[in-house]
Order: structure tokens, then C-alpha cells, then sequence
């Protein structure tokens, strides 16, 4: 995963404007580095910049969450270069942090940039995993007016299932969640799941189909050792952008070994920011 792909999995973690973020203080602190800070200074000093230097500061202010610096310099980046991939990928991720922190009318602007930043990524590199997850997410999330596309998911759970038969169970699962055809989601799930026999190998996905795989083993086959398997591989591969905190897994690992060990507050957190965890619970459990 390059530069651009680690930056937005750790800001935007395939959250959409219109959807619930988990609070960052869920996850480990990133604190801006002195090497950031100054180097974003130094930057910021040049009168005559390159190229190369407004992408690096458009980085670092992705990274430090200066969104606004970021989104200005790569509506620039993406003006003179549209067939940058990177450019495109950065800038639907910051616009979709954003729109996320703004009342939803005052969030239509970075809304509209962010699909059509997101589209042109997948145009330049339609074959990348994260990318079309993005775009399923937007097309079965956002309101028609704003994009959303039933059939547009579906072209993009074709194409995820071209490059992971695992990753395109888990999205037709997702798919089927959110237009309300709960059996057929459960049979995509219980799919996904099957498909996965061990876990102590690359499963030729992102790690986020981990910790899904895991609430499904956990829930649905009541399977603890494959469970345990996945959420320990999840905090293994896990990085700044994966969507979920590790707390999160490492919760649901200590219940696989002692399911009485039950933390009334920590469920109340599933339900509300795992939404795998509800809809399971709520339909199934």
C-alpha cells in the first residue's frame, strides 16, 4: 500500500460523510512529529514550490489532519495532474473527512469531490481492492441525489470478487445489510466465513475482512478457535488506517476464550460502532 492509500486508511477508514465514525479516541494517538512540524515549515517557506514539494505538504497536512491546507494544495495537484492516482485517492479521502466534521448542506461541496475523486482512482486503477470497497461504500451509502447507486455496488461487488472471492462475499454481505435483505446477507457472510478454512496465511484481502471474518466465526459458526485465529491475525497486520481499534479485537479475543467474561460497556460500543456486531445481534443472535 502506498503513501497515499496508508494516509487515508488512517483518517477516512472507509467512513463515509453521511455515516458514524468510531471516535479517535478509540484508537492509539498519532501525535504530530517535530519532523513534520518543521518540515511542513520549511515547505511552507518556499515561494516557487515543485510538484514534488506541494505533494509532500499536501501529505503531511493529511497526516498532521490539517485538512483544509491538504484539500486546497490537491484540488490544485489534481487540476494540473487528473491522471495522478495518488492525487485523486488523497483527495477523496480528505474531502470525505471533511464533509464528515460539517453540517450536512455545508458538507454537499466536499460530498460531490470526494465521488468523483474516489471515481477517477478507480478509472485510473480499477483494480485495486481498496478503492472499489470505497466506491461500494459511497454508491450503497450515500442518497441518490448525491450518487448512490444500487447498481453501480453491484458492478463494484463484480469487480471485488474478480480480485478476492472472500473480499466480494464480505461486500455482498454489506451489500444486502443495507437494502435490507437480511437473509441473503447472512448467506454471503456464512460464505465468506466457509471460504475461509485458516487464517495463518495471507487471505488475499485487506486486514479489515479479518476482524469481519472473526465476528462472523464468532457469531455465526460459533466457531472460537477459527474466531480466536482471525481477531489474533487482525492485531498482528494491524496498522493506523485499519477501520477498526484494536481494543475492539482484543475484546473479542479474551471472549473466546471465556464468553461469560462479558463488559457491559464494551458491548454497548459494538453495537453502536461495529455495525457487523448489531446487525448480527439485532437479527441473528
Amino acid at each position: 500500500m502506498g503513501t497515499a492509500q496508508r494516509i487515508i486508511f488512517l483518517l477516512f477508514s472507509f467512513t463515509l460523510a453521511f455515516g458514524q465514525r468510531i471516535p479517535q479516541s478509540f484508537f492509539e494517538p498519532v501525535a504530530v512529529t517535530p519532523q513534520q512540524q518543521s518540515r511542513i515549515v520549511e515547505l511552507d517557506s518556499i515561494s516557487e514550490k515543485s510538484e514534488e514539494d506541494y505533494q509532500e505538504l499536501a501529505f503531511l497536512y493529511a497526516a498532521t489532519k490539517s485538512y483544509e491546507q491538504s484539500y486546497e494544495l490537491l484540488e490544485t495537484l489534481v487540476e494540473s495532474r487528473p491522471e495522478n492516482f495518488q492525487y485523486q485517492y488523497l483527495l477523496g479521502g480528505v474531502s470525505g473527512i471533511i464533509a464528515s466534521e460539517l453540517p450536512r448542506v455545508k458538507s454537499l461541496p466536499y460530498v460531490r469531490t470526494m465521488k468523483s475523486a474516489f471515481e477517477a482512482a478507480a478509472d485510473l486503477r480499477p483494480n485495486t481492492i481498496e478503492v472499489q470497497l470505497v466506491l461500494l461504500e459511497l454508491y450503497a451509502e450515500l442518497p441518490w441525489v448525491l450518487g448512490g447507486s444500487n447498481k453501480k455496488a453491484q458492478n463494484c461487488i463484480e469487480i471485488i470478487k474478480s480480485l478476492s472471492s472472500v473480499e466480494g462475499f464480505l461486500a455482498e454481505g454489506y451489500f444486502y445489510r443495507t437494502i435490507k435483505k437480511n437473509k441473503e446477507a447472512l448467506v454471503a457472510y456464512l460464505n465468506a466465513v466457509n471460504e475461509t478454512q485458516s487464517c495463518d496465511f495471507p487471505l488475499n484481502t485487506t486486514n479489515n475482512a479479518y476482524y469481519h471474518l472473526a465476528v462472523c466465526a464468532y457469531y455465526l459458526q460459533k466457531d472460537m478457535p477459527k474466531a480466536a485465529c482471525l481477531f489474533s491475525e487482525y492485531l498482528k497486520r494491524h496498522s493506523g488506517g485499519d477501520m477498526y481499534p484494536k481494543s475492539f479485537a482484543t475484546y473479542y479475543l479474551k471472549k473466546t476464550s471465556n464468553q461469560d467474561s462479558s463488559d457491559p460497556q464494551m458491548e454497548a460500543v459494538l453495537k453502536e460502532y461495529d455495525n457487523l456486531t448489531a446487525w448480527i445481534q439485532n437479527n441473528f443472535k
